[in-house]
């Protein structure tokens, strides 16, 4: 199965005033620091520039150029193959507080999901350094893919913490459809025949996209899966996140999909009203080829 992304996390330091050494640049009056230490980008295409605010600190009447170095033995990222600088100098006008650094990535160069990083220093006279830190700033490049709902319809395989405990089975086929207005996906019979389960994805953050259940969803019958009937005879599927569970805190469990990879993460809560919960499950969804469906139909897993 897939993995799942791995979270990148912004850091954001107090700001100091500072500039860097350099040979090349002169810039005379002025103390500069980036905006921020830490910017992460989700790259869609080689088209779109991400823009890195530059501050001044104290006043100036004339205009200044400052310098940009990508110092590339502290980067992953390959200027000219994974992205590129709009320029290395940059100009801050007379009497204005900031400017602006401009970047783009490459996607092409990018494998699927792969995150990269650069840092960039700013090349500012000697005279002027008083802290090394706030000189510096690191850029997160992550490869992403335009969102399309029809990514999620058709066949995928369900992994399931549920099906290993109460189904005997660690994977099953299911299918999906899509409402493409609401942006939901329609999981069929999920875990049991005649109960479809409702994910809405929410796209709004390319970098953190979020899946999340409609609402609290019929799982299926407490009979099918224990044997008997446990109070109303309904097993509850709910968000982890969104329940309020008397034994931990949820508020982590945040489910998310990959657009990039065609894969959706769950983290759900099963319970009966009345009754209890039964527990915090993990559900992986990976969306697979109508001819890799029709493998495992005929072969199994």
């Amino acid at each position: 199965m897939k993995k799942t992304i791995i979270s990148t996390l912004i850091i954001l330091c107090t700001l100091f005033i500072a500039g860097c050494k350099s040979d090349n640049v002169e810039v005379a009056g002025g103390s500069y620091h980036f905006a921020e230490q830490s910017y992460s980008f989700g790259v869609l295409s080689n088209e779109e520039w991400f823009e890195v605010p530059i501050i001044a600190t104290l006043p100036h009447s004339q205009t200044r150029n400052i310098g940009i170095e990508v110092v590339a033995a502290e980067s992953s990222a390959i200027e000219g193959v994974h992205f590129s600088l709009e320029s290395h100098t940059i100009q801050l006008k007379a009497d204005k507080e900031a400017c602006t650094l401009r970047i783009k990535g490459n996607p092409e160069k990018f494998e699927l999901g792969e995150i990269v990083s650069l840092k960039l220093r700013l090349a500012v006279d000697e005279s002027f350094i008083d802290n090394d830190t706030a000189c510096e700033c690191e850029i997160i490049l992550q490869r992403c893919c335009p969102f399309d709902i029809n990514r999620f319809e058709g066949y995928a395989v369900l992994t399931s913490t549920w099906g290993m405990q109460y189904m005997g089975a660690d994977s099953r086929l299911v299918h999906a459809t899509v409402e493409h207005d609401n942006n939901i996906v329609i999981i069929e019979d999920m875990f049991y025949d005649g109960y479809d389960i409702r994910v809405k994805l929410d796209s709004s953050d390319r970098l953190n996209p979020i899946a999340t259940l409609t609402d609290t969803q019929i799982l299926g019958p407490t009979g099918e899966a224990f044997g008997t009937i446990y109070g109303d005879g309904k097993i509850l599927i709910a968000e982890a996140k969104e329940y309020a569970s008397g034994n931990m805190d949820l508020s982590g469990y945040v489910s998310f999909y990959s657009m990039c990879e065609g894969f959706m993460m769950l983290y759900t809560v099963m319970y009966v009203d009345g009754i209890g919960e039964i527990g915090l499950f993990g559900n992986i969804l990976e969306w697979i080829s109508d001819d890799e469906a029709e493998r495992i139909m005929r072969e199994g897993f």
